[in-house]
């Protein structure tokens, strides 16, 4: 029979059933505890439904890119991260060009009319850009390979805060904690190995996305060099692609830099 499969209520990832999820490193919820909330809650025990009750999906911020061989939650918590850098130097310019605008204003021999349509440009995209902002700071999650590189590093902290109290505890209590350690490192390294897997299977798909959107660039090029797309309608298309590139090559980074931290592990 195949083995059962449980949600992991940290990454989201249906896991086999056993004390820790196989790709995260957490805690699973133990076999015991979902009996007895099934029991109480055939007694009606109002405090159990509660803490049973199901979990709202969460509100992720909407891409318009689709990243190849990656799950959509997951390219959310990449991409994330990685439209804030290119948010933040936006916002710079936006910043730059209103004071610019401001300070034309108060030339003698400025259009006036021309440069407060500017300015309340500038000002809705402004606007715009803090609200992308607020919705891009609200993802909290983590990929899989950074929560399992934290609790790796929380655990052998444990572990060395163990050893260096060891003269000071029972000698048993100390083997009890040890090898409960150990054991949650060995899972912990062995869920590591999958994430990698999925890790270098979402690399490739980042690169062939990257790709295609460079192939998709050259078609507008050409659409516009024969005439069949306006200036403003190319301009504005074109800038849109860049940005989405920029976007996914920080993901990429980011990844890549994840990854290369799993080698000194």
């Amino acid at each position: 029979m195949p083995e059962p499969l449980i949600e992991c209520p940290f990454c989201g990832h249906e896991v086999p059933n056993g004390k820790y999820c196989n790709l995260c490193g957490e805690s699973l919820p133990s076999r015991g505890a979902k009996d007895e909330s099934t029991t109480n809650l055939a007694t009606g025990s109002a405090e159990i439904e509660e803490e049973s009750a199901p979990i709202e999906p969460l509100s992720l911020p909407h891409f318009d890119i689709v990243i190849q061989d990656m799950p959509y939650e997951t390219a959310v918590v990449l991409l994330s991260s990685a439209e804030l850098v290119v948010l933040d130097d936006e916002l710079d310019r936006i910043i730059g060009q209103t004071k610019a605008t401001r300070q034309a204003l108060q030339l003698r021999q400025a259009d006036k009319e021309v440069l407060t349509a500017r300015a309340e440009v500038l000002r809705e995209e402004f606007e715009h850009a803090k609200q992308r902002k607020r919705e891009l700071t609200s993802v909290k999650e983590k990929l899989v390979l950074e929560t399992i590189l934290d609790a790796l590093d929380k655990h052998e902290a444990r572990l060395s805060k163990l050893e260096g109290a060891s003269g000071t505890l029972d000698k048993d209590v100390y083997e009890e904690q040890r090898i409960e350690i150990l054991q949650t490192i060995k899972e912990l390294r062995k869920s590591l190995k999958e994430a990698i897997k999925l890790g270098n299977k979402w690399s490739k798909g980042i690169k062939n996305t990257l790709k295609a959107l460079q192939k998709e660039m050259s078609r507008l090029d050409a659409k516009f060099k024969i005439g069949d797309l306006s200036r403003d309608k190319y301009e504005s298309s074109k800038a849109r692609m860049e940005r989405g590139v920029r976007i996914i090559e920080g993901g990429q980074k980011r990844l890549d830099e994840l990854l290369e931290l799993t080698k000194k592990r």
